[in-house]
């Protein structure tokens, strides 16, 4: 009874919290878009033969994530020795 209570209370929040979006008109592609994908798809599945693009989509995220987490250890350094009672 109380989870009940508590799973539709849940819901009608979330139900709330998306009304702006579920009110919006539904979208499509245009056909020209469509097609640029597909076309691009076609011309990565020539490279995913030679190089698998998991792999390289792999490496890619993690050579950002590293360099993200090095930039923000320099900013946070920065930022620690403009503060004049700290440093």
């Amino acid at each position: 009874m109380i989870s009940n209570f508590v799973l539709y209370l849940l819901y009608g929040v979330v139900y709330g919290l998306t009304y702006p979006i579920r009110i919006l008109s539904d979208v499509s592609l245009s056909s020209d878009f469509t097609s640029t994908i597909t076309t691009f798809n076609n011309y990565l599945a020539g490279l995913n033969f030679i190089f698998p693009l998991s792999t390289l989509i792999t490496i890619i995220g993690l050579f950002l994530g590293i360099e993200v987490f090095i930039l923000l250890y320099k900013i946070m350094n920065w930022l620690i020795r403009k503060i004049p009672m700290i440093s």
